[in-house]
């Protein structure tokens, strides 16, 4: 015997409900939306990884328009110890990314360059074990990256040999431990490129799909709480109580 539904209905039940199903549905769309950001901003980077390298004499005139933008330099290393960015982890290995001034022939310009990763030692004083870089005159190919990071200041210690550790690699804030002016946008070697080490630089820390992953996940949370609410609101009358009436 099928059972009438009685309606039972709480205001109190029914007020969580609406507000918790108006949070993840809106949870959901904002994800859609930040997967719909990324993937813009992947296409992006994609398209300017694509164009030819830019010279350094190029740069004056775009400003602060350059992140991403592959760059072709000639010139040499400055000879001095490199500093070490703090905190990096690659493929499970703590270590720290190795910056190294270099001058650009044409235009005199000195970059702050990121060649990649070296692990770190046993202990903190032990030395890492850094390839150097030739004395010789060599051509450079990277990238710029533009720090989007909130850093006020950096903290600054000390290895052995002289070399430092610092917490940033935005050269703007690096200018007094380089001891010299430096281009304000950081230049990330690429892979191929002489002297470059391993590295790991997504272009975002969370994909696409990972977006839309959370989006579902919202979605189901809002179809289960209309389920819970239709659940408790619409109950069945117990069968002593229909055969009564």
């Amino acid at each position: 015997m099928n059972r009438p539904l009685q309606l039972n209905l709480n205001w109190k039940l029914a007020t969580f409900s609406l507000i918790s199903l108006t949070l993840f549905i809106y949870l959901g769309i904002w994800q859609l939306d930040r997967e719909a950001e990324k993937i813009a901003l992947m296409h992006a980077v994609e398209v300017r990884v694509k164009q030819a390298p830019l010279a350094a004499s190029a740069l004056a005139t775009l400003g602060e328009n350059v992140d991403g933008l592959p760059i072709g330099i000639e010139g040499r290393y400055v000879e001095r110890q490199p500093l070490l960015k703090d905190n990096v982890v690659l493929a499970g290995r703590v270590g720290f990314e190795v910056l190294a001034l270099f001058v650009d022939d044409a235009t005199e310009t000195v970059f702050l360059v990121n060649r990649g990763f070296v692990a770190m030692g046993k202990t903190r004083e032990v030395l890492p074990d850094i390839p150097p870089t030739p004395k010789d005159r060599l051509s450079l190919k990277g990238h710029i990256y533009v720090s989007t990071a909130l850093h006020q200041q950096y903290d600054a210690g000390e290895l052995i040999d002289g070399l430092q550790i610092v917490q940033s690699a935005d050269p703007k804030l690096l200018q007094a431990a380089i001891g010299a002016s430096v281009y304000p946008y950081l230049v990330r070697l690429d892979e191929s490129t002489p002297t470059a080490l391993p590295r790991y630089w997504p272009v975002t820390s969370m994909s696409p799909e990972k977006h839309r992953g959370y989006a579902v996940q919202w979605f189901l949370m809002a179809i289960a709480v209309v389920i819970a609410f239709g659940y408790f609101t619409f109950k069945s009358e117990p069968d002593d109580q229909a055969l009564d009436k």
